[in-house]
């Protein structure tokens, strides 16, 4: 029987399902490196620093130039290298439990207790001001090296007391001794006195000192994802101890799933942090989904009345989120003083909500909306039809007969800033009307298209698109720079058996063609041949699929990047008019998270 802390640890070890791959476009940039004054808290370069004549905005931009691989012998000039090359080394750290975060942990550590006895100083420049981001995502590989804990049949058929032992020592140092300094170092503001990101997605278990610690640090930046709490708490919303100044918060707090209470929810606590973070807040993502059913998210019943998001321009609210549709009021702010700028929401998610997205009206400032719900209830377009100046639209819904009924012939009507349109037919529909096509065509001023149809998540893919098809709807686009079509698939046809492949399998089964030809080829005869065979399929695939991209590059003069058959790729166009796609990823990639920002909110990192 395991005991709480080792579910708690376990619930490190488990990996989160990442599905396709969706790496393309996830890139982390370098954040820009903190000037020379606030990095050395105030004090002035040393008169033995050759730079030292130089302002300090110059010796900043210079720094930013410094190849990456040599920071290392730039910190071993002198002292007030060293400071500059760790404005860039530790701008941005990640504790993953790993050698080096434990490193970096440690010295922390050891400044938060000079600075404690120090008057909130230390006698040399310091690390944790250089820092300001940090995420906190343990790996479950550092925990099964330092501690032989894995989730494997091998671990469950140990013996009870060894399995028990082995376990008694992960938590002890886990919970005992690495997270209590996490705890020390992010309690401690002057520690880290620049600190303005924080990513915390560890599952285990946090408690009210945890959120007590979160909300009296100078953060701007606060992401949340799946963090659990097993106790029923809630914060003081007048706290003098609260601090923050947020400007964006991803809020996805659950209830544990090891928890035996059935009565308990985190519906008060989620209130606190909205009414908290409220007055500086600009961009929202509330994303909480408890397995378990749970009561809504009310409004405070508080003398001081409701909380105002006056700065709140972003907002997205997952489909799965329970809470009290007197929220949407709270947060949209319906009428002309309204700032939201982005709105991601199912507008027909319930009948309540339903009936405030008709009532809402016009939303002045709007130019991105989302409308994200899996099946969606007596859709109407009341929202859209009051908001037609809209400039990005995304819905990633199935309702084939609205989109083409009414959705459609409306945007073709009346919306005459639309630059952005992205559009989804439903599971059961494998194929895009040519009706819908003949409507999409009309929309001229689009400068980009994304398109996608059958099944939308698993390995499975039913759309088999026809390119011809497609280029007789986008060669009126002339304006369209950016075209993408997503969960596409094809049917291969074997040229010595004359039979058709599966298109729901055309990723999976990877058989060039040719087969016979090139299992003669020397290259084959050697190694293993699975996989000299799956990589002649990805080359085959990336070459027709660049084939294809160059006819659409040809019809449409502007057209910079397209996605088709798993493929990002980029158009170069020389001066003599030759038209070039370029493959921008090595694999094919499922460009889940790159799409939805690109046809949603560009700087949408969450």
């Amino acid at each position: 029987m395991l005991s709480p802390q080792h579910r708690d640890l376990m619930d490190l070890m488990t990996p989160t399902f990442s599905g396709m791959k969706n790496n393309f476009g996830k890139e982390i940039e370098d954040l820009i490196p903190l000037s020379f004054d606030r990095i050395n808290e105030g004090q002035p370069f040393s008169s033995s620093f050759l730079l030292s004549r130089l302002p300090i905005e110059l010796v900043w931009h210079i720094i930013k130039l410094v190849p990456q691989e040599d920071l290392g012998n730039l910190a071993l000039v002198n002292r007030d290298c060293r400071q500059l090359a760790r404005s860039r080394q530790f701008a941005s750290i990640k504790l993953d439990y790993s050698d080096s975060a434990i490193g970096i942990l440690g010295v922390l550590v050891k400044e938060h207790e000079e600075r404690s006895e120090s008057y909130g100083k230390t006698k040399l420049p310091s690390i944790g001001a250089c820092i300001r981001k940090i995420t906190v995502a343990t790996n479950p590989r550092w925990i099964t090296y330092r501690h032989k804990v894995e989730i494997s049949e091998e671990f469950t058929q140990l013996e009870v007391g060894v399995r028990k032992a082995i376990l008694d020592e992960a938590c002890k140092a886990f919970f005992g001794e690495y997270a209590v300094k996490i705890g020390m170092v992010l309690s401690n503001i002057q520690v880290l006195p620049h600190l303005e990101y924080l990513l915390w997605t560890d599952r285990a278990p946090v408690d009210k000192k945890f959120f007590e610690m979160i909300i009296s640090s100078n953060l701007r930046h606060l992401t949340l994802r799946r963090v659990s709490v097993n106790k029923e708490f809630s914060l003081d919303p007048s706290s003098d101890q609260c601090r923050w100044r947020l400007s964006s918060l991803y809020l996805d707090v659950i209830w544990s799933t090891w928890s035996d209470k059935e009565d308990v929810t985190t519906s008060l606590l989620i209130c606190n942090l909205l009414c908290l973070a409220a007055p500086t807040l600009e961009s929202l993502t509330w994303a909480c989904f408890n397995i378990r059913s749970s009561p809504s998210v009310q409004l405070p019943s508080s003398v001081s009345g409701n909380p105002s998001f006056r700065r709140l321009q972003d907002l997205k609210i997952e489909s799965f989120v329970q809470c009290d549709p007197a929220w949407l009021d709270i947060l949209i702010q319906p009428g002309s003083s309204s700032p939201i700028r982005f709105l991601e929401v199912d507008i027909s998610r319930n009948p309540k909500t339903a009936d405030f997205f008709n009532k809402c009206g016009y939303l002045p400032n709007l130019e991105v909306f989302v409308w994200r719900g899996f099946k969606m209830n007596n859709p109407s377009l009341s929202f859209l039809e009051v908001n037609s100046h809209i400039r990005k639209l995304r819905i990633d819904g199935e309702a084939p007969h609205f989109l083409e009924e009414q959705l459609l012939p409306l945007l073709c009507r009346r919306f005459k800033n639309l630059v952005s349109l992205s559009l989804r037919w439903p599971e059961d529909h494998d194929h895009i009307p040519q009706s819908a096509l003949d409507q999409i065509s009309t929309l001229h001023g689009l400068e980009q298209l994304c398109l996608s149809a059958g099944r939308f998540i698993g390995w499975r893919h039913s759309w088999v698109i026809n390119h011809n098809t497609m280029q007789n709807c986008v060669r009126s686009l002339r304006c369209l720079r950016k075209l993408a079509f997503s969960r596409d698939t094809y049917i291969e046809q074997n040229s010595e058996t004359q039979v058709e492949g599966d298109p729901e399998r055309y990723y999976e089964d990877r058989l060039p063609r040719n087969l016979t030809v090139l299992i003669d080829h020397p290259f084959f005869r050697e190694g293993d041949t699975t996989k000299k065979l799956e990589l002649a399929w990805e080359m085959q695939h990336r070459n027709d699929m660049v084939a294809v991209a160059a006819r659409y590059a040809s019809l449409l003069p502007e057209l910079e990047w397209v996605y088709l058959g798993q493929h990002p790729m980029r158009i170069d166009r020389s001066l003599t008019g030759i038209t070039k796609p370029i493959p921008l990823s090595t694999e094919r990639d499922d460009c889940w998270t790159y799409l939805q920002r690109m046809f949603g909110r560009e700087n949408d990192l969450s």
